[in-house]
């Protein structure tokens, strides 16, 4: 499954913008000196990354529920079960995460970015053992934990005083 496919296919910096204006250095000192600016451009990546997370913790969250109906493994139901419970705990961390943003709250984004990474942590850990895990379960939480690891370091970036 590869659900990352929805981020554009092109990105930017500001080396990209300012080096289009006539005078790049100026564009460029304006955009990091003032950190109302800098945390404003920190702002969209973070709400993006965080909405994409959540919606796709949200998809495999409701496909666990479905594998764990579909297996015959009682020990995969077991841990189809305990997984969508830690889905279940990630999606309450990224939308803490979104409102954290919104409230400028960049302690508690911080805070709910590492309980989400934790809760994925604790998902992939409980496959590190056979029986291997026949659905996309991996893959996804694997996504998940590097997109949960760019949000912990947005907020990082964010509580810096610039």
């Amino acid at each position: 499954m590869s659900f990352l496919a929805l981020a554009p296919s092109h990105a930017f910096d500001l080396n990209s913008i300012c080096s289009e204006t006539l005078n790049a250095s100026f564009c460029s000192h304006v955009l990091t000196s003032d950190p109302l600016v800098t945390k404003s451009l920190l702002h969209s990546p973070v709400y993006v990354t965080v909405d994409l997370a959540n919606s796709n913790a949200t998809v495999t969250g409701d496909h666990l529920v479905q594998w764990q109906k579909r297996t015959d493994n009682p020990q995969l139901r077991a841990r189809y079960t305990s997984c969508s419970s830690n889905y279940n705990d990630a999606i309450a961390d990224f939308q803490q995460a979104r409102q954290s943003v919104g409230l400028g709250d960049y302690s508690g984004l911080r805070d709910a970015a590492s309980g989400a990474l934790g809760e994925f942590n604790g998902c992939a850990d409980k496959f590190r053992q056979p029986p291997a895990e026949p659905s996309t379960l991996w893959q996804d939480t694997w996504d998940l934990l590097d997109l949960s690891s760019m949000v912990l370091v947005i907020s990082r970036m964010l509580l810096q005083p610039y």
